[in-house]
């Protein structure tokens, strides 16, 4: 999803609201990742390692949502995050292997590339709205990238391209305790879920700032693990974790 059809969904709930635009809450976000990659992958031709054969380490990339709530009972609040999840290495395999039926020779030198962006679809509840707030709900993230790994063989570069496609859907939970008479706060933001043996886990903790005028920052740090059984052909159990800053809007 890309920041136009992200900015599509906004203009789509502000929309939906304006009849009780005296009653409707909508807030804006975002955030810089600062994140290590660590982990492996297989596609069936052995464990390939993230750091030691393709050369990932630590990377930053951006992430952007919207959310919409509301006072009518029984329909949910929505929101709609966007995280560009996306990083280019190069190594030296440390083991031969297979990727995407392509042969790697051990000691290849090999350029890798993924991208892991997402985008959330999350539909959830206030159940607690105060100094102490708890939402609860259903979220689905939806993959659209792909990961691809090339080395140089005597004929010229080589390499193979695996698409990755497909939707998970998780539980969504945020928790969070507003400091009285201060604007800060803190709290805890995750979505966890399985389909078909492909688990997702995704958790951030933060504190925040929200000023007068709706406007704000916020800090973290978020751990987002991948445990893929056989998505397009891929197995993986890889981490992505680091602090992120960013900036809120609440009007």
């Amino acid at each position: 999803m890309t920041l136009k059809k992200l900015l599509t969904a906004t203009t789509i709930l502000v929309a939906s609201g304006t009849a009780s635009a005296d009653f409707i809450g909508l807030y804006a976000g975002t955030e810089n990742w600062n994140y290590d990659a660590e982990g492996i992958i297989s596609t069936g031709g052995g464990d390939i390692d993230l750091n030691q054969d393709l050369g990932f380490s630590d990377n930053d990339d951006n992430t952007y949502y919207v959310a919409f709530e509301h006072p009518v009972p029984f329909l949910p609040n929505v929101k709609v995050q966007q995280t560009n999840l996306e990083g280019k290495a190069t190594g030296t395999t440390t083991q031969s292997f297979i990727f995407n039926d392509l042969a790697f020779p051990q000691g290849s030198a090999v350029a890798s590339a993924y991208d892991l962006s997402h985008t959330d679809y999350t539909l959830y509840y206030e159940l607690l709205d105060n100094w102490v707030n708890l939402d609860l709900g259903l979220n689905a993230k939806e993959f659209d990238g792909f990961m691809s790994v090339n080395y140089q063989a005597t004929s010229g570069t080589v390499g193979s391209t695996l698409d990755l496609s497909g939707t998970i859907p998780t539980a969504y939970g945020k928790a969070q305790f507003d400091f009285p008479l201060t604007g800060l706060s803190a709290g805890v933001t995750a979505n966890i879920g399985e389909k078909s043996g492909d688990k997702i886990s995704d958790i951030k903790g933060f504190i925040a700032y929200e000023g007068g005028t709706g406007f704000g920052v916020e800090f973290g740090y978020r751990t987002f693990d991948i445990e893929f059984d056989n998505f397009d052909s891929l197995a993986s159990d890889i981490k992505f974790d680091g602090y992120y800053a960013g900036f809120t809007l609440h009007l």
